[in-house]
């Protein structure tokens, strides 16, 4: 007989959420305490998770916050550092760091292609790469899961070109790394969803307008919530998904099976 029980259980595992200070990030955080992690989340603004340090207070999890550009790379060694002496190995990685610029594209300038570029593609190969090489793959054994967007393969009318190129990227990347990867036993997927109201979105989403007609393309009929991109992460997070990777998993309420 198969034990089934507590397939989702993330005891003693060690997770390093990168912009685990912003929205979708701190989100995921939250759900991998309450399912018993201990989480690492670091960004530019760490002070921004006293709320996630309360609730790792609350569940009985370790947690930390760490002030990491990770664009550069001697920021990411000292932050693997820091958590390699106090927590030891990490198991679980989220790259959920990211930004936009909305310009149309004939006005989309080398510095705004560089900098979301570079945040989005690049700080997701480097820290990758570090924890794969220095954590994970000596121990064979990681799950990474990578932000990305339906709009990885789906173009709009205007203003995310090079937010688009960076998702799809991010697509092509994920399916790279679980390929060359899997000989050590670790699984790389990314979550790709439709609108989830963040701080970075919020203006758009205020929009009536622009919200309605969002909402009517999406079968289901709503747009995303935070707590279905973390639900669909504690699953890629846990041994439950330990067959599945290269995989861009559509969190999107249908968006992308309709025409």
């Amino acid at each position: 007989m198969q034990n089934y029980q507590n397939m989702f259980n993330l005891t003693g595992h060690v997770a390093l959420i990168a912009g685990g200070t912003g929205g979708l990030g701190s989100a995921i955080a939250e759900s991998f305490l309450q399912n018993g992690a201990d989480v690492v989340v670091c960004g530019g603004h760490p002070e921004a998770a006293s709320s996630l340090e309360a609730i790792a207070k609350q569940y009985g999890q370790n947690f930390l916050a760490i002030r990491c550009n990770i664009l550069i790379q001697s920021d990411i060694d000292i932050m693997l550092d820091q958590i390699e002496t106090t927590f030891g190995p990490i198991d679980i990685l989220v790259n959920s760091a990211g930004m936009n610029k909305l310009l149309p594209a004939e006005d989309y300038d080398e510095d705004s292609f560089d900098k979301v570029m570079d945040l989005n593609v690049k700080g997701t190969h480097l820290v990758t790469r570090s924890v794969g090489k220095r954590m994970m793959i000596p121990r064979k054994y990681g799950h990474i899961i990578n932000i990305s967007s339906v709009k990885g393969t789906l173009g709009t009318q205007q203003d995310y070109l090079a937010y688009c190129t960076s998702k799809g990227a991010i697509n092509m990347y994920t399916k790279q790394i679980a390929c060359e990867w899997a000989k050590y036993g670790i699984t790389a997927n990314a979550i790709a969803p439709t609108f989830v109201r963040t701080p970075i979105n919020s203006f758009q989403l205020d929009d009536p307008d622009f919200f309605s007609k969002l909402v009517n393309r999406i079968p289901l009929g709503r747009i995303g919530s935070a707590k279905d991109i973390a639900a669909t992460a504690i699953f890629l997070a846990s041994d439950a998904s330990s067959f599945i990777t290269g995989q861009i998993i559509a969190v999107d309420g249908g968006l992308t099976a309709i025409q």
